[in-house]
Order: structure tokens, then C-alpha cells, then sequence
């Protein structure tokens, strides 16, 4: 073989390696001048930007060195964000073409059965919802039985016909993206319980949770970048979940043992929980953070998580579970303004309000009005207002004039002029006002609430109180 042969060889093949692509998708669409077209995908509840294709005659392709991951994606259109859906699985060279007017009807794919089977799919459900939708309007105006109890029959036989679609494309194509779709889209069947209708609402819920995944593998890890994953997550967390904190925690718990501890599913559950947790506005859901940071953070089971953002979280869930909801609040001894020695715990009252706070506080100074009279209205039923100043050291002589300023001065007030209590780190002080609701027993009942909410959610917790104490 001749030199000139060897270098032609090499070309050759050097151009066959600059040609190969782990992904690449040709998209074209007639009608459309813009010059950019944009590919997202899914991932839980949120949509991303993988790639961005450009091109000047309306024939654009996605292409990279990297597979893309398996699940759902978004060909966006610009300016204003039309797009229409495709599934990617383990094919990954493939064509697609349609009109700018009518993007999903005019949808033609090349080197891709899914992508014609999911168009199908959609096309089938979407004929059989308008159907549906125009018998359940007529179900509305009727008042003849017999037009009534055909409508129903119909109604009955196209659920029958969704199913048996789907059943057949689940068996025909076990393991494929569509049908790991419709397991996502489909629910279970309840069956019909006996006793009076609270007694079977109850059932029917109890099954129905008990059941609720089913028909869907969270250990497929392809789930989470589905669209209805995250919806159904959501769904049996919030809708079908109690929520309080241990509930919640017993919920996710649930979720994760059904996942693969090191799959996407699990990663996405674990880190979106904990965020969703971390940032709640709701009381008590301190209590979920600290329980998904010890069982799974803590362990090991996280580790996307550097070092350094692993101790952050280690260590503001030990400073956090102490002064959860229903545990008992830490003691602190803090000092009148003549240096008399008062220990929280020693507090003789009903209910005790925690308040501490800072004369230099803005927050404090707007907001302190609805505490002096929230201590008004409150005091003859069993609550004390026990307000701690924030500041220690030289500065710890203006928390009296501030009590003057403000008009606190028939609250029971104490400060810490020398920080032996080092309260501020035991009760976890970043800002102030901080407000805790503690029983007689110095239980935490409520805590971080809003000046101005104080008076509503003490009536609520002294009426379950007594209610609890009627029981």
C-alpha cells in the first residue's frame, strides 16, 4: 500500500470518528424562521435545557458526544416557548419533521417506532377525553333515566377501551418508555367495601393508600425524568400524607425503601425533599429536615454531598432537634434586671410564650405592639410572656431601656449580661423576634410564629388543649 493510499485510509476514518455521535436528532420544521430551536427535558417537577441547536433553513440537529438520558424531552421553539414532547430511549439517531402550525398533528418521525407509538397513544386518549368530555356535559343537563343511564354506559365502556389500550401496549412493550408512562399515568382499581359511606370512604382511602405504587417500579430510574413522576410523589406526600412530621417522615420513607439507593429516583426524592423541608413555611417541618439528614445524609446514603455542605447540614440538624415540636424545651437560666436567677423550667404557668428578641431589632420594634397585647388578653388565661433579651455583654443595658421604649414592662423580662447560658447557640438564635409556645410542662406546642398570629394560634392550641383533656 502507497503512501498516498495510508493517508486516505486515515482521512477516512478520522472523518468516520468526527461523524460519530452518542445523540443525534434532526429536527425539521417547515414554516419556522427563526433561527435557534432548543432541546429540554424533563427532570421532576422541572424542565431544563440540554442543548441548542442553529441553523438558517429550518433544518436543525441536536447532536453530542454524550448519550442523553432516557425519558421525555422538549423540542422548544422561539420566541415564545412552544415546544411539543418526544421520548428518548436507547436509540438515539433518529428524525423528526413537522409544520409550525400545527406542530403535534403534523408530527412524522424517521428511525424511531416510539416516537410514532407515544404520537399514537396521545392522539388515541386525546380522542377519547373529547368524547368523554361531551358525555359527561350532557350527563350534566339531563333529566330523562334512560339518556342518563346510556350516557353512563358509554362513559363506562370508553374507561374500558383506555385500559385495554393500554394493557396492550404494556405487554407488547414491557419495558419501553411509553409503557412506563402509562404506568405512571394509570391508578388502581378500589373495590367496593361494605358498612355505611364513612365506612367506606375510610376503606376506600386506606386501600387506596396502602396501593398507591402498584402499578409503577420506582426502582426504573428513567421515572424521574418523566413528567407525572414527580405529580404522583407529590400527591401521596401531600394529599394522602397527615401532615405532621412524623407522618410526612413515615411517608418518604416509604417512597425511598422502593427506590435504588443509588439511582436517580432516590437522589431526586432525597435532595427535592430535603430542600422542600429545609425552606418550609409551615411549623414543625423543621422536624422532617432533621429526620431525612440522620437517616439518610447522615448516613452515607447521599453522597453527591461534598464534605463541607455534609457537616453545614450535620450540624444544623443537631442544633434544630432539640427544639422540635412536642420536645421538651432546653433550660436556660437567664436574669431579671436586679441579677435574680430565673430558670425556664422553674416557671409556674399554663402556658408559657417565649419571646426573645433585640432592642436594635426593626422587626421587634414594628411587631412588639401586637405582643404587649396578645400578654393583655392572654394573661387571665394561663399564659405568661417570658421575654429574653438577645444581648449580652456592654450591650446587655439596652435591652432595659428598650423595655421601656417598647412598653414590655409587664412581661416577665431577662437577659444574660455575662453569656454563661450561651442561650443564643442553644436555642439556635440566627434572627429575632424567635417566639415558642411551651406547655406546663415546658413541651414546645408552637414555635417561630408571627407577632401578629400569636393570639390566633394560642386560642387554637388552648381549645385542643381542652379538648384533649375532655377525651
Amino acid at each position: 500500500m502507497n503512501v498516498k493510499s495510508i493517508l486516505f485510509l486515515i482521512l477516512t476514518l478520522f472523518g468516520c470518528l468526527t461523524e460519530a455521535f452518542a445523540y443525534k436528532i434532526k429536527v425539521k420544521i417547515t414554516g419556522y424562521e427563526k433561527d435557534t430551536l432548543l432541546l429540554g427535558y424533563h427532570y421532576g417537577e422541572k424542565q431544563y435545557i440540554r442543548d441548542t441547536a442553529v441553523s438558517k433553513n429550518g433544518e436543525f440537529v441536536f447532536k453530542g458526544d454524550t448519550v442523553l438520558e432516557q425519558g421525555m424531552y422538549l423540542i422548544v421553539l422561539k420566541p415564545n416557548h412552544e415546544y411539543f414532547q418526544i421520548l428518548v430511549d436507547d436509540k438515539q439517531d433518529f428524525t423528526i419533521e413537522t409544520n409550525i402550525k400545527e406542530l403535534n398533528q403534523n408530527l412524522k418521525f424517521k428511525g424511531t417506532k416510539l416516537n410514532q407509538d407515544f404520537k399514537d397513544y396521545i392522539q388515541f386518549i386525546a380522542n377519547k377525553r373529547i368524547f368523554a368530555d361531551s358525555l359527561s356535559k350532557r350527563q350534566k343537563v339531563s333529566n330523562d333515566a334512560k339518556e342518563l343511564e346510556d350516557l353512563s354506559k358509554q362513559l363506562t365502556n370508553i374507561d374500558s377501551e383506555v385500559k385495554a389500550y393500554q394493557l396492550k401496549i404494556q405487554k407488547e412493550q414491557e419495558n419501553s418508555l411509553l409503557s412506563l408512562i402509562i404506568s405512571w399515568s394509570r391508578d388502581i382499581d378500589i373495590p367496593e367495601f361494605q358498612g355505611n359511606k364513612d365506612e367506606k370512604d375510610e376503606q376506600a382511602f386506606r386501600y387506596y393508600k396502602a396501593h398507591y405504587f402498584d402499578l409503577v417500579n420506582l426502582k426504573d430510574n428513567r421515572s424521574v425524568r418523566l413528567p407525572l413522576f414527580s405529580q404522583k410523589i407529590d400527591q401521596y406526600v401531600n394529599k394522602l400524607t397527615f401532615q405532621i412530621p412524623d407522618s410526612i417522615n413515615e411517608a418518604l420513607s416509604l417512597i425511598l425503601s422502593k427506590c435504588d439507593p443509588k439511582g436517580d429516583n432516590f437522589k431526586y426524592i432525597l435532595s427535592n425533599s430535603l430542600n422542600v423541608y429545609a425552606n418550609s413555611k409551615y411549623i414543625g417541618m423543621d422536624g422532617v429536615y432533621v429526620y431525612l439528614v440522620e437517616n439518610y445524609y447522615g448516613k452515607g446514603l447521599a453522597p453527591w454531598i461534598d464534605k463541607e455542605n455534609l457537616a453545614k447540614m450535620t450540624q444544623d440538624a443537631k442544633a434544630l432537634k432539640p427544639l422540635l415540636i412536642d420536645k421538651i424545651a432546653p433550660d436556660i437560666t437567664v436574669y431579671k434586671k436586679d441579677s435574680t436567677p430565673v430558670s425556664i423550667h422553674s416557671i409556674k404557668s399554663k402556658y408559657v410564650v417565649l419571646l426573645f428578641w433585640a432592642p436594635d431589632c426593626g422587626h421587634c420594634k414594628q411587631s412588639m405592639h401586637h405582643v404587649v397585647k396578645f400578654q393583655e388578653d392572654f394573661k387571665s388565661k394561663g399564659v405568661e410572656v417570658v421575654a429574653i433579651c438577645s444581648k449580652t455583654g456592654a450591650d446587655e443595658k439596652t435591652c432595659w431601656e428598650g423595655v421601656e421604649q417598647l412598653k414590655m414592662q409587664n412581661f416577665l423580662n431577662l437577659s444574660d449580661p455575662n453569656p454563661y447560658t450561651r442561650f443564643k447557640l442553644t436555642y439556635d438564635l440566627k434572627t429575632t423576634p424567635q417566639i415558642y409556645i411551651l406547655d406546663s410542662d415546658k413541651r414546645i406546642l408552637s414555635k417561630k410564629i408571627a407577632a401578629e398570629q400569636l393570639g390566633e394560634v394560642m386560642e387554637k392550641l388552648i381549645k385542643y388543649k381542652e379538648n384533649e383533656t375532655k377525651q
